[in-house]
């Protein structure tokens, strides 16, 4: 009997330590799956930040990162939190500190001027990957996805060469970026020597009052072509060109529904189109590139609109064929300088 007792006791003993330890496990493994949760959400979704400091207004900076928020929750699993008109030092601090409590595992700022903000607390932060469009970047949990869309440039000057009678071609910037950016004004000179070429900035991305007074010094001059590289104020140059009966090569996005016989084509500049390859690099099996990411053509972030019917065929198989040469290293345009 006693022996049997001891067996009994002993058989117990034994499973409480099995519980002991069967609970431990779970309990550990409970740990694991909350502190997933909230990293990556309770419906299992990565959390992302983005960080604006324009508004979110219809043909701004701003609406480019609402759509890539929009491109980014359409096709993979994040839920995407966007911070608008965050302008001072002071604020963009304080929502990077909202982004972490929040537990956002990647911080997107929409421009270079987040770059020191980020390069600051990409070293406090590691375990958080920082990424600005455009701009700097020192660690390695730090990326900066770029592009230039200049290239494409060359082909837009070289439409607007086929359509000038006056030879007088004009360019009105949002901010002065003529010796960074000369490739429209290269591409003018490369195919059509004898145009005279008229730069022009509004100091504005949005100002279209001034950029409408810019174009009429400009029409008074003889231009009748212009490349308008503005966000907001290229409705205002679009209208007075049409009242003009002059021509345009529109910005962003395909703005031939403003003027479709006045809108020669536009350099479309697909930003939101880079979240998408953000995104698709975070989930890829090598995760996001640390230091600098050079988008092209082939990402899709810029490209020419469909050709106006100001254009003939001919003219726009020309351009089409140009474009392929230039992709086959069959052309090179020289430097201005």
């Amino acid at each position: 009997m006693n022996q049997q007792s001891t067996q009994l006791r002993f058989i117990g003993i034994v499973a409480v330590i099995v519980g002991i330890i069967f609970i431990s496990i779970i309990g550990f493994k409970m740990k694991d799956i909350i502190s997933e949760a909230v990293s990556t959400g309770t419906d299992g979704k990565t959390k992302v930040t983005i960080i604006t400091s324009d508004v979110i207004v219809d043909q701004s900076w701003g609406s480019l990162a609402y759509k890539g928020k929009l491109k980014m929750e359409e096709l993979f699993p994040v839920d995407v939190i966007l911070y608008s008109e965050i302008n001072t030092d002071k604020l963009i601090k304080d929502t990077i500190e909202e982004a972490v409590r929040n537990q956002s595992q990647v911080i997107i700022g929409h421009g270079r001027e987040f770059s020191d903000a980020f390069t600051e607390s990409a070293k406090k932060y590691s375990d958080i990957h920082f990424i600005t469009l455009h701009g700097t970047s020192r660690y390695p949990n730090q990326s900066v996805y770029t592009f230039d869309q200049g290239e494409i440039e060359y082909f837009a000057a070289l439409a607007a060469a086929k359509v000038t009678k006056t030879n007088k071609v004009g360019l009105i910037d949002s901010y002065e970026a003529r010796i960074k950016n000369p490739e429209f004004e290269t591409g003018l000179a490369y195919y059509k020597p004898e145009i005279k070429f008229y730069y022009r900035n509004v100091n504005s991305r949005d100002d279209g009052e001034k950029a409408s007074k810019i174009l009429q010094q400009l029409i008074d001059e003889g231009v009748d072509v212009v490349y308008s590289k503005g966000n907001s104020f290229n409705r205002d140059v679009i209208d007075l060109a049409k009242k003009s009966g002059i021509y345009v090569i529109g910005y962003l996005d395909d703005q031939s529904y403003m003027g479709k016989d006045h809108v020669i084509t536009s350099v479309k500049n697909d930003v939101s189109q880079a979240y998408v390859v953000m995104m698709e690099d975070y989930f890829s099996k090598d995760g996001i590139p640390h230091g600098q990411v050079m988008l092209s053509a082939e990402h899709g972030v810029y490209s020419l609109a469909p050709f106006g019917p100001m254009l003939s065929d001919k003219d726009k198989q020309f351009i089409e064929n140009e474009m392929n040469k230039f992709d086959k290293g069959e052309i090179s345009f020289p430097s201005l300088k």
